[in-house]
């Protein structure tokens, strides 16, 4: 998946403003309180960190020096910061920290496993295939080349689409005080 929709996802599910904050939320008629909600960045964040400290180091290298991006000549560091970031082992180690370090980022850092998820199951064989269980193996599915499905991306859009409406209605629906008997 794109590396955006891995940012939406994560803080539709692991941020107070989305789902992980249950019925009550951080939800306020007010989109600033929405925007102040740091576990929704936090988890937007921890959604992007497997590609943003793997190839965006090397897309902001190539910014830098002018130099054309091109896949076949990806330094061999890259691919290993690559395999590292899309460990589940490597997750659970740097979740494990966090749990001892920084106990209210735990719920948005989820966000990063359920990158990893998503990307086994959407990348094929090949250098950017997802090594959950990396260093212990190098296994991988052979999975969905999502970029050559257009309805792919517009499914998983239209999911997160849907996951977000979802969470406004459920959290503006009101309960009803039963009638006295």
């Amino acid at each position: 998946m794109d590396t955006l929709a891995h940012a939406v996802y994560g803080a539709a599910l692991f941020s107070r403003t989305g789902l992980a904050g249950g019925r009550r939320g951080a939800v306020d008629k007010q989109l600033r309180a929405v925007a102040c909600d740091w576990t929704l960045w936090a988890a937007a964040g921890f959604g992007l960190l497997p590609d943003v400290f793997s190839l965006g180091i090397y897309f902001t290298q190539l910014a830098f020096t002018g130099e054309p991006l091109n896949f076949s000549a990806i330094p061999a560091y890259v691919l290993v910061l690559y395999k590292l970031t899309h460990s589940l082992i490597v997750a659970s180690l740097g979740l494990g920290l966090l749990r001892l370090c920084g106990k209210p980022l735990v719920v948005p850092a989820l966000a990063w496993p359920f990158h990893i998820f998503m990307d086994i199951f959407t990348h094929p064989h090949g250098p950017f295939q997802t090594p959950f269980l990396y260093p212990l193996s190098d296994f991988a599915f052979n999975g969905l080349r999502w970029w050559l499905h257009p309805w792919f991306i517009r499914a998983y859009w239209a999911l997160v689409a849907l996951l977000w409406l979802g969470i406004v209605i459920w959290r503006r629906r009101r309960i009803r005080p039963k009638a006295a008997s």
